[in-house]
């Protein structure tokens, strides 16, 4: 399903009075797995959501998303939704993969690649739903997002598993962050070494007074939870990649979930550069460090 809203800044509201309520609802109702996605064109925001789910479930889906959309349009703006239909592809995953399915399928390695990606999509959906209502603004949301990178990086090399998958501990962190880096800018082609450099002496000034707000973020139980809940389920995506000998290295599947995370607060890949510069500089010993420090004294 796809939700496009007339108003180019009412994403975070159709998140939060359309996809929310429709994502407990069909998973009420039955759905198998329920996510979201937002577009990566500034000038085209909308809203890709995946519900799988039984054809019945599917329209009563459909149907309260129209309601829900109909009740929201006098504050949001119009809205238009748009409905398509895959048919469902599940172990044992005989018979050709459906077209609709094979750009997926090339992208994870794989239909169980695929699998697993729709897994911890489902788990990065919801951090998200929470997230927009938790914190009104992208702006807002980028203390988090920072905090999040680095979990999605640290749980890949440090995860409860991570020794079960030798690709995961061999990759070293100052080549993680330069390859996240690389991959943020390379949308300015010619210019993205520039753009790297420049991107790094503007925020070098601005490292510590970010941490010192991602510390302060860091301390909300509701964040540890969420954060908590986000570690464990990088590093069992990238167990069950290898159980499954996915054909995917595990920096890049981290630093792909990584991505589609951010997009999901909202967040664009430009600006996911500078919070990976944040993120790269940060350390479970500084986060334990700043937290002493904040801490009330006796």
């Amino acid at each position: 399903m796809t939700i496009e809203p007339e108003e180019k800044g009412s994403c975070d509201g159709w998140v939060k009075h359309v996809v929310a309520p429709l994502s407990a609802q069909a998973r009420n109702w039955g759905a198998g797995r329920v996510g979201f996605s937002r577009s990566e064109d500034e000038n085209s925001p909308s809203l890709n959501m995946n519900v799988v789910a039984p054809a019945d479930v599917v329209d009563r889906v459909w149907d309260f998303a129209n309601a829900l959309a109909l009740r929201s349009g006098p504050t949001l703006g119009s809205v238009k939704l748009a409905q398509t239909q895959t048919k469902a592809f599940t172990p044992p995953w005989a018979g050709p993969v459906p077209r609709q399915l094979e750009p997926l399928v090339a992208k994870y390695g794989g239909i169980q690649g695929m699998e697993l990606a729709g897994e911890i999509a489902e788990v990065s959906s919801d951090l998200a739903i929470w997230a927009v209502g938790r914190f009104p603004g992208s702006n807002m949301r980028s203390p988090l997002a920072a905090l999040l990178l680095f979990d999605t990086c640290h749980s890949m090399m440090r995860g409860p598993r991570s020794a079960v998958w030798a690709d995961r501990r061999t990759v070293s962190w100052t080549y993680y962050w330069d390859t996240h880096l690389r991959s943020c800018t390379a949308s300015y082609g010619l210019r993205s070494e520039h753009a790297r450099q420049m991107l790094k002496d503007q925020l070098a000034p601005r490292i510590v007074p970010a941490h010192r707000i991602m510390a302060a973020l860091a301390s909300e139980p509701s964040v540890d939870v969420w954060r908590k809940r986000w570690v464990r389920a990088v590093d069992q995506y990238l167990y069950g990649a290898y159980k499954a000998r996915v054909s995917r290295s595990a920096q890049q599947m981290s630093m792909t979930q990584g991505r589609h995370l951010l997009n999901r607060l909202g967040i664009s890949v430009r600006d996911e550069a500078a919070l990976g510069l944040y993120a790269r500089a940060w350390s479970k010993e500084l986060e334990d460090d700043l937290a002493r420090k904040d801490a009330p004294r006796q």
